[in-house]
């Protein structure tokens, strides 16, 4: 077995003659990540502690720690053990996902993070610690680029998918993937909602703690606060102990809802849908804020404005969404009366 932990301490000691202290850092940083993505997806290059428990005593702890790796949670996260032998070119795609859909970095960030790991890679063939390179060269074939349009769902398709999630779920799961499609929120945002955030009379709903601890007003839709309010109906009282009696969203366990449990249910409900096949495959929780933003922006909404709703640091981010301009422009057809 060729332990994970141990070769990325050598790989950090090496660079220590070409890299600065801040690039060896960043580098141990984004192979922590990686780490932890290879135990929470629960990869097969896992190696569990003895405790029959660990995976759930981990994923608690990092839920309670805002999904962020604390002395807790990393300690947890030590005692498991990966083989890097064992590592297959999807559990690297997968990470790449993982800092994307779940964690919502920056492309910009996201392609750091992606040297970091071929680095990382290349040192280990280089040593003749790994057999083959395919790992490198299936995952340069699989990244995204930052010039790729944001995949997303049309109006009717994003319909059809809430539609879906009414008729074989529950009121908790519908609230979900509405305001995920009408308010834009991260799958992050929207697992720390807490239950007096949104009433009867709320008419803007303040993300706090945002990407880069940015704070922004998001308005509330009359049909959020109706599902909202439904919901509440059926939520579990009582139940949830401790600050999860905080949360909106509970899981199974009256925990707060993680990340993890919001993919899970948006990939049973989209099997159940009359989406292309192209389109199941591509959805995930990110993709609905996609679809959130490209629908406003269809809709004349300017860049300014949708840049304060979703968050961004730089409006550069938001012009990803200037893709579909050409379809802005055929619209155009419809408005002109010698087009026909």
């Amino acid at each position: 077995m060729l332990d994970f932990d141990l070769q990325v301490e050598r790989f950090i000691a090496s660079l220590s003659i070409n890299k600065s202290l801040n690039t060896a850092k960043a580098y141990r940083s984004d192979l922590r990540l990686l780490k932890l993505h290879l135990v929470l997806a629960r990869c097969p290059c896992v190696t569990l502690p003895h405790s029959k428990i660990a995976y759930s005593e981990f994923e608690a702890a990092f839920e309670a720690d805002n999904q962020r790796l604390t002395a807790v949670s990393s300690r947890l996260l030590d005692g498991f053990t990966v083989d890097l032998e064992a590592i297959r070119p999807d559990d690297l795609v997968g990470y790449f996902l993982f800092l994307k859909e779940t964690q919502g970095y920056a492309q910009t960030t996201i392609n750091r993070k992606i040297v970091a790991v071929r680095r990382f890679f290349k040192y280990l063939f280089d040593r003749e610690l790994l057999p083959d390179p395919f790992l490198i060269y299936d995952l340069e074939t699989k990244t995204i680029h930052r010039n790729e349009a944001p995949l997303h769902l049309t109006a009717e398709e994003a319909f059809h998918f809430l539609a879906t999630v009414q008729r074989h779920g529950c009121e908790r799961d519908y609230t979900v993937f509405l305001i995920m499609l009408s308010m834009g929120l991260r799958i992050g945002e929207v697992v720390q909602m807490n239950i007096d955030d949104i009433g009867p009379e709320t008419t803007f709903y303040r993300v706090t703690g945002g990407k880069g601890g940015k704070n922004r007003p998001i308005p509330v839709p009359p049909a959020v606060r109706e599902a909202v309010a439904e919901y509440k109906k059926v939520r579990p009282r009582g139940k949830a102990k401790g600050q999860h009696r905080l949360a909106l969203f509970l899981g199974n366990r009256y925990t707060r809802i993680t990340p993890r449990a919001i993919q899970q249910k948006l990939k049973e409900y989209v099997a159940l849908t009359d989406l292309p096949d192209s389109k199941k495959l591509m959805l995930t929780p990110h993709k609905l804020r996609h679809t959130f933003a490209t629908a406003l922006y269809l809709n004349g909404e300017d860049l300014r404005t949708l840049m304060r709703l979703l968050g961004h640091e730089n409006i550069a981010t938001t012009t990803i969404y200037t893709h579909v301009d050409d379809e802005k422009l055929l619209a155009s057809l419809d408005k002109n009366p010698f087009a026909t």
